[in-house]
């Protein structure tokens, strides 16, 4: 009452002496005439102000730990001294939490502890999330990394992104849009790796906070909080760093079965454009998942300037799962070679591609099908002479198919290289022996007037010269051989024999 506790006989289970002290703001002692342990813990507001007391009565006195628990119940945030009141039997083993500054401390204690075990269990379950994730079905998300951003925007509230090696965002979750930001400069991907190996935390950039996939030199991705102008907490810290080690291990496994794939299956097309029998290729083929059983079409592809590091195989190969076409992808120095199964596409193919690869000066050649595994040598060989063909034509870049040659497949069938000779000797003889003597280029200038159908203009542009330069040229054609090019007949032969004439050139080379 107005702060003060005061005795009151029937709050006790035995009899009260009626001169026990009043205390005020510590707890008190119950007396009794019998045995037994009585308590009274005094409770507060939380204004600090006395509001009571809680009686407790027992049989044996109970042990420390109770004690604090109990204190824990009462009074939380009970301020001043504890002041223990038992009997003599009590104060032998309740000392230790009688005394005010050692039980503040054991409060503390009891305190952090608690909190530890919190953010324990908090981090448990965020593990728990996030290690689902590697072996959750993935539903409509479209790859595992897709799934792990999800969880870890859950987990934390804030929307996630994740970005390849070149900062590309690869899965956006939360965000209005899929860039929420620009991709970083290849500066600023540098910078971010030196302090992420540096301090080995995630690194605050304008984005949000990023952690890096960098198992060894090479940047494999990296996974960012996008900034809201939030404050990050430990837990969102946490989280970041155990789904970014999660999202190192998919991506580390995913670039060690691509390695795996591009060895085996480089080592397998060698066999297969070389010759190899069908049931040892159908046993390796399926040891790498592929069917190549049924049709099967050859495909080379070669890229300006020459490349000799994989990024050609990589694009085609991406190019060939987008538009859901089954193929073995090797290379071999400069050319890329892919066995396909089915009826390849054509413009799409190389469009796909040369976007991919950021570049449309590519050619790519397509042989014939393979009705077995016997034939896929002869599909490589058609494939290679469309590929010649259309790096020596008019618009060297783009895509050939060997079955869409005309001409050229007769020009070029085995075994009439003698009579393929004498036909250009026959026909463009005395122009190849001018160019020779003199250094110039009349049969190249033939043939592209003869392959833009006579029209001047087209000829040309094409050769970079003035159309007065070309009649000169033109002209001059015809004081050599004699011919009259205005002739249906002359021109289909001189047409033909340059097109021969690009063949051999093609094989010289």
């Amino acid at each position: 009452m107005d702060g003060h506790l005061l005795p009151v006989a029937n709050l006790m289970p035995t009899a009260q002496h009626h001169d026990d002290p009043q205390v005020e703001g510590t707890d008190t002692k119950g007396t009794s005439t019998g045995p037994g342990w009585r308590y009274a813990l005094s409770t507060f507001r939380d204004n600090g102000e006395l509001n009571g007391c809680l009686v407790l009565h027992a049989r044996t006195a109970p042990s420390p730990a109770q004690m604090i628990e109990l204190r824990a119940i009462a009074a939380p945030s009970a301020p001043g001294a504890v002041e223990e009141a038992a009997g003599p039997h009590q104060r032998a083993h309740s000392a230790a939490v009688s005394d005010a500054p050692e039980v503040a401390e054991l409060d503390d204690r009891v305190r952090i502890l608690s909190a530890t075990v919190l953010q324990l269990e908090t981090r448990t379950s965020i593990q728990n999330a996030l290690n689902g994730a590697l072996t959750a079905p993935l539903g409509q998300m479209g790859s595992r990394e897709s799934l792990l951003a999800e969880v870890l925007s859950v987990l934390t509230g804030r929307s996630v992104c994740t970005e390849d090696g070149f900062g590309n965002i690869r899965a956006a979750v939360g965000t209005k849009s899929g860039r929420p930001y620009p991709r970083p400069s290849p500066s600023d991907r540098s910078r971010t790796a030196q302090l992420w190996l540096a301090f080995g935390l995630p690194v605050q950039e304008p984005r949000g906070l990023v952690a890096l996939v960098l198992p060894a030199t090479d940047v494999l991705g990296a996974m960012c909080l996008v900034e809201d102008g939030r404050p990050y907490t430990a837990d969102d810290v946490f989280a970041l760093e155990y789904g970014t080690r999660l999202l190192q291990v998919e991506l580390s496994h995913r670039r060690s079965i691509a390695q795996l794939e591009l060895k085996l299956g480089r080592d397998l097309v060698f066999e297969l454009v070389s010759g190899l029998d069908e049931e040892t290729a159908v046993l390796r083929a399926e040891a790498l998942g592929y069917d190549i059983r049924g049709p099967q079409h050859v495909i080379v592809a070669q890229w300006q300037p020459p490349r000799t590091d994989d990024t050609v195989a990589v694009a085609l190969r991406r190019t060939l799962r987008e538009l859901q076409i089954p193929a073995l992808v090797s290379r071999h120095s400069d050319t890329t070679l892919a066995v396909v199964t089915g009826e390849p596409l054509d413009t799409e193919l190389f469009t796909i591609a040369a976007r991919t690869l950021r570049s449309a000066t590519g050619a790519v050649g397509i042989g014939g099908p393979s009705r077995d595994v016997t034939q896929i040598p002869r599909s490589y060989a058609e494939a290679l002479r469309a590929l010649q063909i259309r790096v020596h034509s008019t618009d060297p870049y783009g895509i050939t198919r060997y079955d869409q040659l005309g001409i050229y497949r007769i020009l070029d069938m085995p075994g009439n290289e003698t009579d393929l000779s004498g036909y250009v000797e026959e026909w463009l003889g005395a122009l190849q022996g001018n160019d020779a003597r003199r250094g110039s280029d009349l049969v190249h200038t033939l043939a592209q007037f003869l392959d833009h159908g006579g029209n001047y203009d087209d000829t040309a542009v094409s050769l970079a010269i003035h159309r007065s330069t070309l009649r000169y040229r033109l002209k001059s054609i015809r004081q050599i051989t004699g011919f009259e090019l205005g002739d249906p007949e002359t021109r289909l032969n001189l047409h033909v024999a340059t097109r021969a004439w690009r063949l051999r050139a093609a094989r010289t080379n």
